[in-house]
């Protein structure tokens, strides 16, 4: 197979960071050289709880792009220009010397979850649609080896057969969530081909049936013969935020995270049926900030960025405005 795209790596050391929403029950930006320096590779040990994240290589083949890869996660920069802020994310690696299906586990450390808690994260492919990599989250309630993963929260599709034209319409996929396809989240970077860059796409799923459980959550890569598949900003937050933080109405289960935040937040909602949307911010005095025009969207959830980096410290207020309801959350940048 012809690839097209390498990614430059980085395996850099950096300084750790004191992070840590109001109501976070774990946060992993994968940034700093103190993960990497704790994580175990090779089989999980099948125990809980489990206080250490694992890196399972369980394919065992060998690079095909010529850039060396390892053969399990490991330290990617961002595919797209949109993510440099990001600075690392994880990658894993599906192009192998000969075709073949990647078997790649990345499990975190034992939870115990609490009513409303919610997993969030982003993920990206190095390109899309073309060699589209797919992934699954999974849950175990009992411990992190890999055959105890029998709950499959989220899929992401991946590439099954090479398009004709430059739609995605002429791409086949495997069943889950297509990266791009909704045309947001990926740079234009070759349309003749449909090698379009992935940017960093946030998720979320919630976790409210197992709460007061112990669980493990693991990334699992099984795309065959596409490219690479990154992840970042590894979350688990509670929705029962603060009266001082939070205010809602309506009904589309509006949320923010992280709250407090100094750099970048996301805006979370939920849509019953299709409608326009937009979302607006105001300051504490009630001042109009800004205003995103979301056009139509389908029904489902959604997310948006807030670039809280550019907002002086201070109070705002979120606005989501749908064709027929609004809703309110507030905002604190520090």
């Amino acid at each position: 197979m012809k690839k097209i795209y390498l990614v430059a790596l980085s395996f850099a050391a950096l300084s750790v960071s004191g992070l840590k929403a109001q109501d976070t029950l774990v946060y992993e930006s994968f940034n700093f050289q103190s993960f990497y320096d704790n994580i175990m590779t090779g089989f999980p040990s099948g125990s809980t709880p489990d206080a250490l994240w694992y890196n399972y290589d369980g394919d065992g083949l060998s690079d095909g792009s010529g850039a060396g890869r390892p053969g399990e996660w490991f330290a990617v920069l961002p595919f797209s220009p949109v993510d440099t802020t990001n600075n690392v994310a994880l990658g894993s690696n599906s192009w192998f010397a000969t075709p073949a299906l990647a078997d790649n586990w990345l499990i975190t450390p034992s939870f115990t979850l609490e009513a409303h808690d919610t997993l969030f994260w982003k993920s990206a492919p190095s390109q899309t649609p073309r060699y589209l990599d797919g992934y699954k989250v999974k849950l175990s309630t009992t411990d992190n080896d890999v055959l105890s993963f029998t709950t499959t929260l989220f899929t992401a599709a991946e590439m099954t057969g090479l398009g004709s034209d430059t739609t995605f319409s002429t791409f086949t996929f495997s069943s889950g969530f297509v990266h791009g396809q909704d045309g947001t989240y990926m740079d234009i970077a070759d349309q003749a081909q449909m090698l379009h860059n992935g940017q960093l796409r946030p998720f979320s799923v919630p976790l409210d049936a197992y709460a007061g459980q112990t669980v493990f959550i693991a990334f699992h890569h099984s795309s065959f013969d596409d490219n690479l598949i990154s992840i970042d900003d590894f979350m688990i937050r509670g929705t029962n935020t603060p009266s001082s933080i939070t205010e809602s109405t309506g009904d589309l289960g509006l949320n923010v995270f992280p709250n407090p935040s100094a750099d970048q937040a996301q805006v979370n909602y939920n849509l019953s049926a299709e409608t326009s949307v937009s979302i607006s911010i105001y300051d504490v005095a009630g001042k109009l900030i800004s205003v995103d025009n979301k056009g139509t969207q389908a029904a489902g959830r959604h997310f948006s960025a807030i670039n809280t980096a550019a907002m002086a410290q201070g109070f705002y207020t979120v606005c989501v405005q749908t064709g027929t309801s609004r809703s309110t959350v507030k905002l604190i940048v520090k």
